[in-house]
């Protein structure tokens, strides 16, 4: 890797991530559901994609991606782009 594509992937690895994917299951005899992230996005550089690392896939084979809030870096979560 030359130095340069390694300072570019150093760069987009302290990005912060556009979405968080989730998997959604509802309660069962209840009004409430469990949502569990399975997966963070981020935006490619010319803004045309995205980079999605999933840790799960869900059985029901629906993902919700949800925009990241402002205030997240506040919950101490750390983000890694894989290599």
């Amino acid at each position: 890797m030359t130095e340069e594509a390694h300072k570019s992937q150093t760069q987009r690895t302290k990005l912060k991530p556009y979405l968080l994917g989730y998997t959604v299951r509802e309660a069962k005899n209840s009004d409430q559901a469990y949502w569990s992230k399975v997966a963070i996005a981020w935006v490619h550089k010319d803004g045309n994609g995205y980079n999605i690392q999933m840790d799960a896939v869900p059985v029901d084979g629906k993902l919700v991606l949800r925009t990241v809030p402002e205030d997240h870096d506040d919950t101490g979560e750390l983000f890694k782009e894989l290599p």
